[in-house]
């Protein structure tokens, strides 16, 4: 607003006298044509004379020799007025050596107001004047039925009078105080609507940022896009407060994992140590192997995880024998699980082709038949079967087991979720491998992953895979 009153007052200073002379002698030359057009007409006198009084205009019209012919002069002391007949036919004739019979000059009438003029002596409310007026007289040549030809001579004030200058600066000043006006409810309106909104959301997103996920004020509200940035924002918080919860939830889960292998390795290590007889006991190497095998788990799913999320990590896509690789992959686990008395078995079709990341592939059923060990029912039996679904490649994995509770059944694809149910120690899983099994789906080109339990029925896990033809 600031910028365009500037310019409104600029463009009146430095604009608006040589606007409004050129809109003068703009009129002054339409008149003069008028008057040419009209030159025979016997009712001339009465439009000269319209013209005239219209524009506050002198019109005169002289011959060659520079005789005037009618005059009409709207003030008595114009400068036409007192122009003598030598001074009219060198109007005319420089107004003939035009190529359009045209010829202008401009003056100061000295003689319509003193420019010493000092309104100190007087009584009352004298109003403004401005001494030396600027005139401008146009002459237009113009040729009679008859053959003769006369000179057109348009005179008016080029200079804009007093009341006309005080007319614009009185328009100008209400405009001024309008647009002021205008700028502070807009600015009042924007401020409100959208600058405090956007600057109470970004403290929000700062504290964010830091680290905060409890307290955050983001209840700003305003246009549509403000309430979607704060919709965002809600959500963004909510995320960073789950994260935070599970983040802490993993650390206690992973210090109650590391440091019960720990201890029992240790404890058993200082026990034959110690003891010598107890050296030559097989079932306590079992027991250290075991814990350190457990320990050597948690730790590649913590680096698998980290490494998954890496967004640089890229897929080594190639087309593979699903089954094949299924079928190695079960009979090697089968035989890992089968001293704890599981039981694995396979279902599968004769082959089935897919354009995938085999050792991920490979990763991601490991990881479910794994979470199937740790929560299978008292059969101990895991079934996987491999299926052609919708033209995609489908895998599950089936456990006997309690289900998956329907309000967990949200988070256990979360990095950090672990569910509170307990289970003895030695079926405990680290709580990464369904969330590995998410990042590695996620990042084929088709994958599909999922989940179908129901309460004391088991559940099954399930992927696909576009099948290659």
């Amino acid at each position: 607003m600031a910028i365009v009153i500037a310019l409104l007052w600029g463009f009146y200073a430095l604009a608006s006298a040589p606007v409004y002379r050129a809109v003068k002698n703009a009129y002054a030359m339409r008149t003069a044509k008028a008057v040419a057009a009209n030159i025979d007409n016997e009712n001339y006198g009465i439009l000269i004379r319209q013209l005239a009084y219209a524009d506050n205009s002198c019109i005169l019209i002289a011959d060659s020799d520079g005789n005037e012919i009618y005059s009409q002069h709207v003030y008595a002391d114009c400068v036409i007025h007192y122009l003598s007949a030598d001074n009219l036919k060198d109007y005319y004739e420089k107004a003939s050596r035009d190529e359009k019979g045209v010829f202008k000059t401009e003056g100061n009438d000295s003689e319509r107001a003193m420019d010493d003029f000092d309104d100190s002596g007087f009584e009352g409310d004298i109003p403004p004047t401005s001494p030396g007026a600027a005139t401008a007289i146009t002459c237009l040549i113009a040729e009679t039925q008859t053959g003769e030809s006369v000179m057109i001579a348009v005179e008016n004030v080029v200079t804009p009078p007093v009341s006309v200058r005080l007319t614009w600066i009185i328009v100008l000043s209400t405009l001024t105080f309008a647009l002021l006006a205008a700028a502070v409810t807009i600015a009042t309106v924007l401020g409100k609507g959208i600058a405090d909104p956007i600057v109470k959301l970004t403290e929000a997103a700062s504290e964010i940022a830091k680290g905060a996920s409890d307290g955050i004020d983001v209840s700003a509200h305003g246009y549509k896009e403000i309430n979607e940035l704060k919709q965002g924002l809600e959500l963004a918080a909510r995320e960073v407060s789950e994260l935070e919860h599970y983040r802490r939830e993993l650390i206690a889960n992973v210090s109650h994992d590391l440091r019960t292998p720990l201890t029992l390795i240790k404890g058993y290590a200082e026990l034959m140590r110690d003891i010598p007889s107890e050296a030559d006991k097989p079932q306590n190497f079992d027991v250290i192997i075991d814990e350190a095998g457990r320990l050597t788990n948690l730790v590649n799913d913590m680096l698998e995880l980290s490494r998954e999320q890496e967004k640089g990590e890229k897929m080594r896509l190639d087309t593979f024998d699903i089954v094949k690789t299924l079928s190695a992959l079960a009979a090697r686990h089968g035989k890992l699980i089968e001293h704890l008395g599981y039981k694995l078995e396979f279902e599968h079709e004769e082959r089935a082709l897919v354009y995938a990341d085999e050792t991920r592939i490979t990763q991601v059923v490991y990881n479910l038949i794994n979470n199937a060990v740790n929560y299978a029912g008292e059969d101990k039996t895991v079934v996987i079967r491999q299926f052609t679904h919708n033209q995609n490649v489908r895998i599950e994995v089936t456990d006997h087991g309690e289900g998956v509770d329907v309000n967990v059944l949200p988070h256990i694809w979360d990095r950090y979720f672990k569910s509170d149910k307990s289970h003895k120690r030695a079926t405990v899983g680290t709580g990464l491998g369904l969330s590995i099994v998410k990042t590695v789906m996620e990042k084929h080109p088709g994958g599909v992953y999922g989940v179908i339990s129901e309460k004391g029925k088991g559940a099954t896990f399930y992927i696909e895979l576009p099948k290659y033809r």
